[in-house]
Formats: structure tokens, sequence, C-alpha cells
């Protein structure tokens, strides 16, 4: 080999050198973003507001916990504590592999979470969950857990306490993907509770590879619940107190989630949910209001869209009657969701009176919504960074946190 022959080789040679060392930074980096990319640290899947402040249901892996140690690559079911503005407490749930609280309500002696847990690492591995029921005291202790099995993937949504103190919950119990069979146990679930833990009923709907009920709606003589049903429609379906089907009734073509959430105005029953403008294009859709009356008959719909993706997920409705939905809007960017959050007031004939959106340079969403003192909570999440206090940590714009943002009834 001459010396220009060498020369050119070492020149070869040092050039990959230096792109195998920028290849390793580049992937030492992408790694580094995707670890923090990787936090999700969520406190506002149900909310109690207090006196002083709120207790909240959700999860966290603990990378900015001041109370539990981090836990990498696992979520825990945890009950955050929130006095004037801080996190006095957070009870996570050292069981399992995975879990999470999906909603909580107080009752006399305590709290009831629901949610759903993965068990096993091959639990995790496989996507599949056991629906999670925990009963606690006024001080977070433990009283009682309830692992709900039905069929592979089991979540519990919602849940509610009756007049005669018995616990309502609602969620989702279908086939884990891969998996083949003809059960008729799945679908959307219907469970009842005493206070001690005991089931009283199980009632299903859809399955066993879809299907879900996303809220209920408590009655003097029955349940109302809504959510998906088999052919990605929303539907809404009265039960019996004893369980029996009444009626029953469809919304369209929505996305996965169907209706999402329920209240009654007077005797008409108004509903959540999303609209798909093109059933070969999922890319699309607006959010909806759908008013059915007392039987289950659709009267009214009212869509809502700011942009190509919009999204309700809670209503609520002031002492006029007046409502409130929130959610998301935005569109898909390389695949990917970039949304803000909306919250829009209505009268109570549908018709839009205020509308506000919170803008941020990454995500942000409201999940649900309280009415106190005249005033509009609002509750959600983003991994923007946002003038607003994080309701756990300082928005730093690629971890997602907790928001909360207060408005008055005319959205301002």
């Amino acid at each position: 080999m001459s010396k220009k022959q060498k020369k050119i080789f070492k020149i070869i040679i040092t050039i990959l050198a230096a792109l195998l060392i920028i290849e390793l930074i580049f992937f030492a980096f992408r790694y580094y973003q995707n670890r923090k990319n990787s936090t999700f640290y969520s406190i506002s899947n149900g909310i109690i507001l207090t006196d002083s402040g709120y207790i909240g249901a959700g999860f966290s892996d603990y990378r900015h916990s001041k109370f539990n140690d981090y836990k990498d690559g696992y979520n825990k079911a945890t009950i955050f504590v929130n006095e004037n503005g801080k996190i006095t407490n957070e009870i996570g749930l050292n069981l399992g592999n995975n879990s999470y609280y999906n909603d909580i309500i107080e009752t006399k002696d305590g709290y009831i979470a629901v949610g759903k847990i993965e068990m096993t690492k091959s639990q995790t591995e496989e996507k599949l969950s056991e629906g999670l029921i925990v009963k606690y005291d006024k001080n977070f202790n433990i009283v009682w857990r309830r692992n709900v099995s039905i069929l592979d993937k089991t979540e519990l949504l919602k849940v509610k306490l009756d007049s005669d103190n018995n616990i309502i919950i609602v969620g989702s119990s279908v086939y884990g993907d891969g998996y083949v069979g003809n059960h008729t146990t799945g679908g959307g679930i219907l469970l009842k509770y005493n206070q001690k833990g005991k089931r009283l009923f199980k009632i299903n709907n859809g399955g066993p590879y879809s299907g879900t009920f996303n809220d209920v709606l408590l009655l003097k003589d029955g349940y109302v619940v809504v959510g998906l049903g088999k052919a990605s429609s929303g539907i809404i379906i009265k039960y019996s107190l004893k369980g029996k089907k009444v009626w029953t009734n469809s919304y369209g073509a929505t996305d996965k989630n169907g209706i999402t959430s329920i209240i009654k105005v007077k005797d008409k029953f108004l509903t959540t949910t999303t609209k798909v403008i093109d059933t070969k294009d999922l890319s699309e859709y607006s959010a909806a209001i759908v008013k059915f009356d007392e039987n289950g008959k659709k009267i009214d719909d009212v869509k809502y869209s700011s942009d190509k993706i919009t999204y309700f997920s809670d209503i609520i409705k002031d002492n006029d009657n007046n409502l409130y939905a929130c959610g998301y809007t935005g569109k898909l960017v390389d695949g990917i969701l970039k949304g803000d959050a909306i919250i829009v007031k209505y009268d109570k004939d549908l018709y839009q009176e205020e509308e506000n959106i919170l803008k941020g340079d990454n995500n942000e969403t409201y999940s649900n919504m309280s009415i106190k003192d005249k005033k509009i909570i609002a509750f959600g999440y983003s991994n923007s960074k946002l003038d607003i206090k994080a309701l756990n940590g300082k928005l730093n714009g690629y971890d997602y946190f907790d928001i909360s943002k207060e408005y008055n009834l005319d959205l301002k």
C-alpha cells in the first residue's frame, strides 16, 4: 500500500469513527429525550373538592414525588391530597406491577377509588389488566380491596353512590389482543357493591372484543349508562334497579370512546361524545352534545369543532341549566396529536354562547370539571410551558403535569 493509499485509508477510518461517535451521541440524546418524555403524572382522573383544596385520584411513577420513591418505568395508583395549592400527601398503592385510578368518591367513613391493576409483569407485557376497587378510611388506610377479573382486559372508569349507600361502578372488560372465544360476560360492565365489598350484581353489554360503559347516571327507578357499543357507535342504555334492560339507543359513528359523560336536565339526558366526519378517514372528527328524552330517543345534537380533531370528555350544568363541555381540539402532526384544552358554554337550548381555548407549545387537555362558588374549575394535564401553575410540579415543556384553571360562568 502506497503512502497516498495509506493516507486515504486513514482519512476514511477517521470519518467513519467520527460518524459512529455522532450516531452514538444522537442515540444517547434520543434515549434521554424519551426518558424525559415518558413521564406521565396524573392526579386529575377523579377529583373531590374540599374546603382547602381537593383530593385527586390518578397514578404516578414518582419521578417528581416528595413522598414516594421513583419507580422506573412503572406507575402506581395514587391518591393525592392538595391543600391551599400544594400537594401535602401522596398515598400510593404498593401492589402489583402497574396500577391506575380513574375515579374517586367520598363516603360517610372514607373513600372509594376505582381503576385497573396489572398484577404481574407478564400482564403488563401482554397489555392485560384487572379491575381495581379500593375502600379507604378517612386517614387513607385500606379497609378492603377487590380485584375484578371478568375477561382479560378489565378496567373500572367511574364510581358513584346510590341512595342506599351502595357502590355503583361502570367500566369495560374485553379480550386481550389475539385472544379468541365466545364469552358473553364482557363489554361494558355495570357493577354494584355494598359498603363491605360484597358484589350485589354484575350487568354487561356487548363484548367480548369491544364495548365499554364510561359513565352512569343514578335515577330513582334505575341506572342510565353511556359508552361504546360493538359497531364503534355511542350507546345509551337504561337498566332497572334489578338490572333489567329498559331501553337502549345509539348515536352515529364515534371515536373509540363512544359517549363519554351524561347529566340530566329536567327530564332530558345530555351527553358528550365525538362524531366521525368520514368513517373512512378517522383523522378528523368533531365533538358533540347529544340530547335524549326520558325514553332514550334522540331529540337534538349540536357539534363543535375548532380544528380537525375535537373531543368532549365531560359535561356539567350551572343553576340556570347552562351547559359546559370540556376536552381538547387539535390535529395530527406526523401521526401524533397536537392539541389544546377547550371549554365551551351552551345555553339550555344548546346554543353556543362562549368558548375558551388554553393554548401551549405542546399538548394540553381538560378531562373533567367542577362548579364551586359560581366558578368553573377545569382539571386536565399538559406538557407545555404555560403561564399557569401545575398542580404537582413545574411545567417544564416535556413532562406531563396536571393543571387546573378557574373560569367565571362566562368563561373569563
